[in-house]
């Protein structure tokens, strides 16, 4: 049963291979010609290629779930074809035992992209924005056409450049009143964090100007430096560069829907960014599970081309149901672990009955 057991389990660990590669190759080209259309200023074909090679962690780990469904139509379906999987059945050995030995190399896939999630795609996705918005920018420009906008309370910033080891390039502060009128503005050329001990961290900004803005006049006040203290910090504004929840860490969300919160910020499209990124794993499991139940039920005698055509409806259909149920949710004020777990439920079921007509 061990060498049975690796047998399955290698040969569909190879098709998952495949799937995964195929997938980021193919979508990494279509990023490539995204790209192609924005070539202008120093952003060049180099930069251009570099940011397809930066964005292949958040590829590999967006399509994991669809691979890992395709990898095992594609490696159960060898079995199936060559009469292995009769042969095994006939031996004695159970649908669920083969289940098993193909859902590991699954297992290995998902935590796999846990890791890629977590750690390498939000460095590499940051490092990816920081060097295009610096390669658009050109050098005559001034004023805040790229960089990074950020809000606190009635306070609008933005930042022309975010540099590792807390360092910020080109700030500049607006305040608004309550009635949304503007107060005064702050640009600084530099912003430096300091972080002393606990409970004493803050920002020193260098050659600063500050004008303010009254119904009588305005004045103009310039300072060699000046200290602004927030619960900002460098994790939370390299945070801010990313954007999309989907290319953060779950620690990085989690901080973020902290932070938003406690501002009065609408931290919603964060809180379904956070709930995917937890139950991915189990949506890659419940499109696995619908991989073997087709393989064993209706799919048992179908061509190896129709298995990955159907593996990829499926799984299109999968992501069109997240996609479409997310953003109702943040429409409609019901909750995102409903929108995210409702078509991994669906695929648990689906997945039930097929198994119960095979077995």
């Amino acid at each position: 049963m061990k060498r049975l057991d690796f047998y399955i389990a290698s040969t569909v660990a190879s098709t998952i291979f495949l799937a995964s590669f195929s997938l980021v190759g193919v979508l990494g080209i279509f990023t490539l010609l995204e790209q192609v259309e924005d070539l202008e200023n120093n952003y060049q074909m180099i930069d251009a290629t570099l940011y397809v090679l930066y964005s292949a962690p958040r590829l590999f780990y967006e399509t994991s779930p669809v691979a890992a469904m395709i990898g095992c139509l594609a490696g159960l379906g060898i079995l199936a074809n060559n009469s292995e999987l009769l042969v095994m059945r006939a031996s004695g050995v159970s649908v669920l035992s083969i289940s098993w030995s193909a859902i590991k190399p699954a297992l290995v896939l998902v935590f796999i992209g846990l890791y890629v999630g977590e750690y390498i795609l939000p460095d590499l996705e940051r490092t990816a924005r920081v060097n295009k918005n610096q390669a658009l920018t050109s050098e005559d420009e001034s004023g805040p056409n790229e960089g990074f906008w950020y809000r606190e309370g009635d306070v609008y910033m933005h930042f022309n450049e975010v540099v590792e080891g807390g360092i910020l390039e080109g700030v500049t502060h607006y305040t608004f009143d309550e009635n949304h009128k503007l107060l005064s503005s702050l640009y600084a050329k530099r912003a430096v964090y300091h972080d002393l001990r606990e409970g004493e961290q803050y920002w020193l900004f260098k050659d600063v100007q500050i004008t303010r803005i009254s119904q009588q006049q305005t004045s103009v006040e310039k300072l060699t430096s000046q200290r602004w203290d927030t619960v900002l910090n460098p994790q939370l504004i390299s945070t801010e560069i990313l954007v999309q929840p989907n290319k953060m860490s779950i620690g990085e969300l989690d901080a973020k829907i902290t932070y938003m919160q406690a501002q009065g910020l609408d931290s919603g499209k964060f809180e379904l960014g956070f709930w995917s990124k937890i139950f991915q794993p189990l949506g890659t499991i419940a499109l696995v599970f619908i991989a073997i139940s087709f393989v064993f039920g209706p799919l048992r005698e179908a061509t190896m081309g129709m298995r990955v055509v159907m593996g990829l409806v499926v799984g299109l259909v999968f992501k069109f149901i997240q996609d479409l149920l997310g953003p109702a949710s943040l429409v409609f004020g019901f909750s995102p672990i409903l929108a995210v777990l409702f078509p991994i439920l669906i695929c648990f079921v689906v997945s039930f009955f097929l198994f119960r007509r095979s077995v």
